[in-house]
């Protein structure tokens, strides 16, 4: 006997996915993605099976739980055509009735997830924790397509710093310089783990991440950035810090590192819309010789 059953999918119409070596969880979208799918690729371990190996327990038990009921069914009514009446006026009369139900389906929702992912590359559509993580149709990894994401949506909200109030849009200009310095710090750890899982480099700290990069693997994160637009962002990041560590208050540490004069002592940092605008695309490139690198 051929049993089919179709798994059910979120609102979205994504099924879910666990991976059979490290266990994690993961969904897709079917009908995305490659028109003739091959093995599945888990987004975080990037081990590779057929996807009948990346069922969950919940639609295993779901798929059980409809098979047994099934099966239940037809010998509860095969056996309820045997049950007879006692009959009267007889010495000897038997009776048989047949009780019991059938197992319940064990029906199951989807898990929400942290990002939703559309793989630029083969056009699968699917949901990860985290951030970054391997495209489960054709394998490729997806840290550098979120990091342009968004980096990009950070360049809009700049804009709508132009029609804010002051407070307001300093408040937008300063949050889209830290969100670019964590998203890009964030995708390097995440890319540098393809090359080497063992790297414990941190690259909220610019100049220190290039020095390393160079000497342990020979690879220089600034190339194509001229020393002028290297020291512009060494000074974003240093700003970065100052938001991050010091409610933006200019501290001796800044002044040393910046060179900057004696008497931002104590002042607020400034950061203009056009600096964080150009940080981004120095981080965009810094971003891509990366990505070429560990590929």
């Amino acid at each position: 006997m051929e049993f089919k059953l179709t798994i059910p999918t979120d609102e979205n119409g994504l099924a879910g996915r666990e991976c059979p070596s490290c266990e994690r969880y993961f969904k897709i979208k079917f009908g995305t993605g490659l028109k003739d799918p091959g093995p599945c690729h888990c987004p975080y371990c990037n081990h590779v099976a057929p996807h009948d190996y990346f069922l969950t327990k919940d639609q295993i038990k779901y798929a059980e739980s409809h098979v047994l009921n099934y099966a239940e069914k037809y010998i509860l009514n095969s056996l309820k055509k045997l049950e007879t009446k006692p009959k009267r006026n007889q010495l000897i009369s038997l009776e048989i009735k047949v009780k019991g139900r059938s197992t319940p389906i064990a029906y199951y929702s989807e898990k929400d997830l942290e990002q939703n992912v559309c793989c630029q590359n083969c056009t699968l559509e699917y949901a990860i924790y985290g951030k970054f993580g391997y495209c489960p149709d054709c394998g490729i990894h997806n840290s550098h397509e979120i990091f342009i994401t968004n980096i990009n949506l950070f360049k809009k909200m700049l804009k709508l710093s132009l029609s804010s109030e002051p407070e307001v849009s300093k408040k937008i200009i300063d949050n889209a310089l830290e969100d670019s310095v964590s998203v890009f710090d964030g995708f390097c750890r995440s890319a540098l783990k393809l090359k080497d899982s063992s790297h414990k480099i941190s690259f909220q700290n610019l100049k220190a991440a290039r020095k390393t990069l160079i000497k342990k693997y020979n690879f220089d994160i600034a190339e194509g950035i001229n020393k002028n637009n290297w020291n512009k962002a060494l000074l974003s990041f240093q700003k970065r810090h100052l938001m991050a560590h010091s409610l933006g208050i200019i501290d001796q540490e800044y002044i040393n590192k910046t060179n900057s004069d004696q008497s931002l002592l104590g002042k607020q940092v400034e950061v203009t819309r056009e600096e964080v605008e150009e940080i981004t695309e120095l981080l965009k490139k810094m971003a891509e010789n990366l990505s070429v690198f560990v590929s």
